[in-house]
């Protein structure tokens, strides 16, 4: 990639007007300047012009972090693999830690060899270069939830132009411990700020330039200078998608980090899909329900009725659990219309709602009285002792069962007798063709540290709509979450949106952040 055009500045020494050139491959930026002095302009600039000056053989990526709000259109370009506001914390996450791989694959392609040789000796493939831009670093270095990668940062503004790195900020002033930064950045260019803010940035008292966006001062040849930058468009509103379709003849297309929408739904569900993948292709397959997508690489989360006989859903209230049962139960019965369901409510009824009375393959029961002769009629399991007189338990054959468990007494030291027959329903789940959904597993988990591991044991995937970190710091000892690590979980994972959540096959140990399905 060439030099880049980004304004003028006024040479007093020879009286003329030159052009300002940015070798982003040379040099961290960052961009000083109060409120509509011309940052954001200056942004937009620079990614037309590192469009504009791209090569066939070049292989770049832009992340941007867009803290002022103003280059959503933007992301739209090629080049452009992710572009993120601060309204989800996860998506933050997800640029540092694809910019961090990439860093990463950098370092180990170029071994000792430096970015620019490599770069400029390549007779085929160029190395990959990435830009990392920060719209408003002062409000991304004030955030408390951002604070864990502040580390990086400084990794990649100190490190990242030998390997391929480049960082560009935009900033109002130095305060939220910008200074620390400042030694890394060879081009500082100041637009309009108070006079402390300039002798901070250069050292020295400079004279400050006029008051027209965009009108700044930068050190040039070793010397202080007013310059002008250039605009993106003449017309940015009515250019910039003309522009952004003369760009789709641009070889190195990025793959893109895409944000999810406030909801994720049956009708979008291809939009963000890996592949575009709707559900219906997704879960092809009888025993196959699609839930959602995970965060990462946006691949279908399915469940696999065969292989996950036994569910657990975890989580808040309010926070997705009912619409991730009734997403479960639709598709079992759509799938599988001869399957009983049979749900087991506590007096509260929350699960009446999923009755279909008029279906005989629908059964619901909130009295464990009337769940015992459901059980031992039908012939799934003895639960009570006999009585004298009273015919012996016959183990019938049964249709294949979905039984829907949220009463928390089924669980309790008295109804031992519950605890055995669904124990054995369990061992027998795949011969017998029974799958087990514990509903809200919060209520069912209680203090009798038996009844708790056998049931968790029986488990072979679970579900938890909650910030992960602190479900397992708070109460994983009683879950199957048991052996992760809290501090683990708060690195790696940020909090959690409504609709969010996590799937873990237990069988594999696959952990999968997921943006829940809404029905």
């Amino acid at each position: 990639m060439k030099s880049l055009q980004m304004g003028i500045y006024d040479d007093l020494d020879t009286q003329t007007q030159p052009l300002l050139n940015i070798d982003i491959f040379l040099n961290n930026i960052i961009v000083f300047g109060d409120h509509m002095s011309g940052k954001t302009t200056f942004l937009k600039t620079l990614l037309v012009r590192m469009h504009q000056n791209v090569e066939k053989t070049d292989a770049e990526e832009i992340y941007i972090i867009d803290f002022g709000g103003n280059l959503g259109e933007y992301k739209k370009l090629p080049l452009v693999a992710a572009c993120f506001d601060n309204s989800n914390e996860e998506n933050i996450r997800r640029a540092f830690k694809t910019v961090e791989n990439r860093f990463e694959q950098n370092i180990k392609q170029l071994k000792s060899e430096q970015f620019n040789d490599a770069y400029r000796d390549a007779t085929g493939t160029k190395p990959q270069h990435i830009t990392l831009i920060i719209d408003n670093i002062n409000s991304f270095l004030a955030d408390e939830r951002y604070a864990p990668y502040q580390d990086d940062l400084i990794k990649f503004c100190r490190d990242g132009l030998s390997k391929g790195l480049s960082v560009v900020f935009t900033a109002n002033d130095t305060s939220n411990g910008l200074g620390k930064f400042l030694s890394n950045f060879a081009q500082k260019l100041v637009f309009d700020v108070s006079t402390e803010v300039y002798i901070e940035v250069f050292g020295i008292k400079v004279n400050e330039p006029m008051k027209n966006p965009g009108r700044g001062v930068a050190v040039i040849n070793g010397k202080p200078k007013e310059f002008q930058v250039f605009l993106p468009f003449e017309n940015e509103k009515n250019e910039i998608s003309e522009f952004i379709s003369s760009c789709s003849d641009i070889t190195c297309k990025v793959s893109k980090l895409q944000s999810f929408a406030d909801e994720l739904n049956f009708t979008n569900f291809s939009e963000y899909s890996k592949d575009g993948v709707t559900v219906d292709e997704a879960q092809a397959g009888e025993d196959k329900i699609v839930v959602g997508l995970d965060y990462y690489e946006h691949r279908p989360i399915l469940v696999n009725l065969k292989e996950m006989r036994s569910i657990a859903i975890y989580g808040k209230k309010k926070f997705g659990k009912t619409n991730l049962l009734q997403l479960l139960i639709r598709e079992i019965r759509r799938k599988h219309p001869d399957y009983t369901i049979v749900l087991v409510d506590d007096g509260r009824k929350q699960l009446e709602t999923f009755h279909i009375k008029d279906n005989p393959n629908s059964v619901y029961k909130s009295k464990l009285e009337d769940l015992a002769d459901y059980l031992e009629s039908n012939g799934y399991a003895k639960v009570r002792a006999s009585k004298a007189g009273a015919p012996a338990f016959e183990e019938k054959v049964t249709p294949p069962t979905v039984f829907v468990l949220q009463s928390k007494m089924l669980f309790q030291p008295a109804s031992k007798g519950f605890i055995t027959a669904f124990a054995s329903l369990t061992a027998k789940a795949e011969e017998r063709k029974c799958y087990f959904i514990y509903s809200d597993m919060k209520k069912i988990v209680n203090d009798d540290a038996d009844t708790r591991a056998n049931i968790n044991n029986s488990i072979s995937a679970a579900f938890l709509l909650d910030n992960i970190a602190e479900f397992v710091s708070n109460q994983g000892s009683k879950s199957v979450f048991g052996d992760m690590d809290a501090k683990e979980l708060k690195f790696e994972y940020a909090r959690c949106e409504l609709g969010d959540g996590y799937f873990y096959d237990i069988e594999s140990d696959e952990l999968n952040k997921v943006k829940f399905l809404k029905v």
